[in-house]
């Protein structure tokens, strides 16, 4: 195996970043803000050199709104469920709540590129998505959380998080960047951002190993058991694959790092109330990359070198 195999291979990273989380522990409050950062750079690499013809506006509206469906209605509903079995703890609800609420996560691009998903879809679903999410989040938040966290302050980060990336990719669409870069790249900032969330809590994470467990296996429900019922409905259904594997991945794929930075920016009173996105964003990591192997020797993709360019064939 070359570099570039270790250095394009999510798994690895995730590994990676959980060994120096736990190693490291909590580097103070200037984590919150650079997993903002973190999470601006790694939107920016996502979208580089993506863009979407004007046909494909009609012919991929229709599924584009069923996975703005998927995402707030299937990944929520599925959060939300997980949190209720934490609510008599008041930062695990917290944190539930903003898993619950946030958008999707921008990795869903990935996903989709690499699962030969239908990319011109998933654009524009997650432009769709992410303007829902300035009325969507703050409102969950405010509806479910109250006064704990302010809606206009979600607001603000969730604009912030939106438009910088956008405007950097202006003058950054003049660049061409070879995809191994640029997943290696967003691999990196992945660990980062494991370093980041996870060492926050490292303590806890310590002190409350049981805790912990039930965490995860609330993690594991909503993303390996939801996208695996979902895998299996749709292909029954004939769901065409270039299209399932992109509402499975916004069915399952939450931006917990988004998530976790706001629990740690907002929710300073309730340092724990970033664990459950923190602890997502670990597992959404192996379930994508367990998933997509799974998903491309039992159901692989019929696409010519042709079509991938242009993100794919039209779904019918």
């Amino acid at each position: 195996m070359d570099f570039w195999n270790y250095a394009t291979d999510v798994r690895l990273f995730v590994a990676l970043g959980i060994v120096l989380a736990l190693c490291i522990g909590s580097i103070g409050d200037i984590a919150a803000p650079l997993s903002i950062a973190v999470l601006t750079v790694q939107l920016t690499a996502s979208i580089h050199g993506l863009h979407i013809k004007k046909e494909e506006f009609r012919s991929d509206s229709k599924p584009a709104v069923l996975s703005l469906i998927c995402c707030f209605g299937i990944c929520t509903g599925s959060a939300l469920l997980m949190g209720l079995f934490f609510i008599d703890n008041t930062a695990l609800w917290y944190g539930w709540v903003m898993l619950a609420a946030v958008p999707a996560g921008v990795s869903v691009v990935t996903l989709a590129l690499m699962m030969k998903g239908n990319m011109a879809m998933t654009m524009i679903a997650m432009v769709l998505i992410y303007g829902a999410a300035m009325f969507i989040t703050p409102a969950m938040t405010f509806v479910f959380i109250g006064d704990a966290v302010s809606p206009l302050e979600i607001l603000k980060y969730i604009i912030l998080f939106i438009g910088i990336p956008v405007l950097l990719n202006i003058p950054l669409s003049r660049a061409s960047i070879q995809r191994k870069y640029k997943v290696s790249f967003i691999n990196v900032l992945m660990m980062v951002l494991l370093v980041l969330t996870l060492g926050r809590n490292r303590d806890f994470i310590f002190e409350n190993v049981d805790l912990l467990g039930l965490l995860v296996l609330a993690c594991i429900f909503r993303t390996f058991i939801i996208g695996s019922l979902m895998l299996y409905i749709l292909r029954k259904k004939g769901v065409e694959r270039q299209n399932t594997v992109v509402y499975v991945g916004y069915g399952v794929w939450k931006n917990s790092g988004l998530g976790a930075s706001l629990c740690m920016l907002l929710l300073v009173s309730y340092p724990e109330a970033a664990l459950p996105c923190a602890l997502s964003l670990v597992v959404e990591s192996v379930w994508f990359a367990l998933t997509n192997k799974s998903v491309s020797t039992n159901w692989p993709a019929e696409i010519y070198p042709e079509e991938t360019k242009s993100y794919g064939r039209k779904a019918q």
